[in-house]
């Protein structure tokens, strides 16, 4: 089950199937939860597509080109589905990441199918700025493992996947990240640093982004809060409403939709 401390995430890409299914046995073996893990990626064979699948048992039957690939991980991760995104074509999903998918599908225009893998990473929670890299990876044939958990097991997952061959690893800190896609640009250039607290005036309200856990705050003008600050003068009321409402209603991080 997946809880409300399950606060960060970790994706790593891959060039090629094999490096990716490796990732998911290393981490397996060193014994992180896999209901926990999840990978997306294309069938980028040039002749054969997959077409859709279907289960028996506790394995997957596919036709596609990498049939055989997909099938060894379907023992492992945590359900599967085939998705047939345009301008990206078969998508392979297994693990949570699935429901993301399937929530953003539901809410996505018939003009916004397309984005549905940078709308599904963004209602996780990973940034802008990444989703759109994520996206882009994917439809250029590259496959992503996400991995999500607590704080440790984050840690230990980035060092498995630290020496499974991706050709990148990003630690995303969930809530944190959800917060800062609430701001406009111009609010997020203001968001000051734990370097800058000492420019907090004595009684400022602001939110630790390593530690929303604590709510909000006001500086007391004796010693500096840790982390990365989010005052409120930084931001607009309109915006600051929008974050306290967001701060009530994350009880859960990382679930997928119902």
């Amino acid at each position: 089950m997946i809880t409300s401390t399950d606060h960060q995430a970790v994706v790593a890409t891959y060039d090629s199937h094999s490096k990716a299914e490796g990732a998911i046995k290393a981490l397996q073996q060193s014994g992180f939860d896999m209901k926990r893990l999840s990978i997306i990626g294309k069938d980028v064979h040039t002749e054969e597509h997959a077409l859709g699948f279907y289960t028996s048992g506790d394995r997957i039957k596919m036709w596609g080109g990498q049939g055989a690939f997909w099938g060894s991980l379907w023992g492992l991760l945590f359900g599967g589905a085939v998705f047939f995104i345009p301008a990206v074509g078969p998508l392979v999903v297994m693990g949570p990441l699935v429901g993301w998918i399937v929530g953003a599908l539901e809410g996505a225009t018939l003009g916004g199918v397309a984005g549905v893998i940078a709308a599904a990473f963004t209602n996780l929670g990973i940034p802008k700025d990444s989703v759109v890299k994520y996206e882009l990876e994917v439809k250029t044939g590259k496959y992503l493992v996400l991995a999500q958990g607590t704080s440790a097991m984050i840690e230990e997952a980035r060092r498995v996947l630290g020496t499974s061959g991706a050709s990148e690893v990003v630690t995303h800190s969930l809530e944190r990240d959800e917060i800062l896609n609430l701001l406009s640009d111009d609010e997020i250039a203001r968001v000051s640093t734990a370097e800058e607290a000492s420019n907090l005036a004595l009684g400022d309200e602001y939110l630790d982004l390593e530690h929303l856990g604590k709510g909000v705050s006001r500086a007391t003008g004796t010693e500096a809060p840790l982390g990365r600050l989010l005052p409120r003068r930084a931001v607009h009321e309109v915006t600051w409403a929008k974050i306290l409402t967001h701060l009530s209603t994350m009880p859960v991080t990382g679930a997928p939709p119902v």
